[in-house]
């Protein structure tokens, strides 16, 4: 009894029994699902700060594009809640909550101006205006090595992150973690964002099947209770840009410190 009893406080480990004893089996994962920023990657961006529109607008200048600063904030802001009420739109039904992408709005200051911009420059303005409020942009500590590590051991490695890929596929291939996904979902591309449970349905429509799978986050509520919503379970890390107070996880979700902690806990029992 005594043997049984510990046995099931192993929460969602298989048992198995042999004889009259219960052994807990340890859950293999073939998919390790990471979150981006404030997981692998420590970012800090300042949209505030009066200085980036000053010279975000004379990069526009450059592109035949003239804005007085104080304007192009108003507008840019503007045009943001707009594509968000579309995005709701588009969602429909479904559960949110929608994503816009940004390169509309990228694109509609342009228009907005009387001008007409390529696709390069587009993706050029969008890329100026990341580094223009860019702080900092680094890879957290032995995150590169935990992703390359899980590969070699024939982990499948997979992005799930709320983010704009005209911003985060160039700064992938900079930090030299692009290459290491076998495959990337980002919001913007999807049109919903964490925790929705129509961006993680995206997993299982390609492939990668919840209950093969483990989330790795920052956010208790978009990466930890969504993944427990898809069928998932989840590993919290917690970073100087999770949200503020308490996180409150769910059941089958394991707290580590550092990143380096997933590789002796891969196929970990207590989930």
């Amino acid at each position: 009894m005594r043997t049984l009893m510990m046995c099931l406080t192993i929460a969602a480990a298989p048992l198995v029994f042999v004889g009259d004893e219960v052994t807990a089996v340890k859950k293999e994962y073939k998919n390790y699902v990471f979150d981006l920023y404030g997981t692998l990657v420590d970012i800090h961006t300042d949209e505030e700060n009066g200085a980036l529109w000053d010279r975000f607008s004379l990069y526009l200048l450059s592109k035949g594009l003239s804005y007085d600063p104080h304007v192009l904030r108003s507008t840019y802001l503007q045009f943001c809640r707009e594509e968000e009420r579309k995005a709701e739109a588009a969602l429909g039904s479904r559960e949110g909550p929608a994503e816009i992408d940004l390169m509309n709005v990228f694109r509609r200051l342009a228009e907005h101006d009387g001008a007409g911009l390529t696709a390069n420059d587009l993706r050029d303005t969008a890329l100026a205006f990341r580094a223009l409020s860019l702080k900092k942009l680094s890879v957290y500590p032995h995150g590169a090595e935990v992703l390359q590590e899980l590969k070699r051991r024939g982990n499948r490695i997979i992005l799930l992150t709320n983010a704009q890929a005209c911003f985060t596929i160039p700064e992938l291939k900079w930090l030299g973690l692009y290459d290491l996904f076998d495959r990337i979902f980002i919001s913007g591309e999807a049109g919903v964002k964490k925790p929705s449970p129509v961006f993680y349905a995206l997993l299982a429509q390609n492939g990668y099947a919840p209950d093969e799978s483990v989330m790795i986050g920052n956010d208790a509520v978009c990466d930890c209770q969504g993944a427990a919503n898809a069928g998932m379970d989840s590993v919290f890390i917690r970073s100087a840009q999770s949200p503020k107070g308490r996180a409150v996880l769910p059941p089958k979700c394991k707290r580590i410190k550092e990143l380096k902690e997933l590789l002796s806990i891969s196929g970990f029992e207590q989930l």
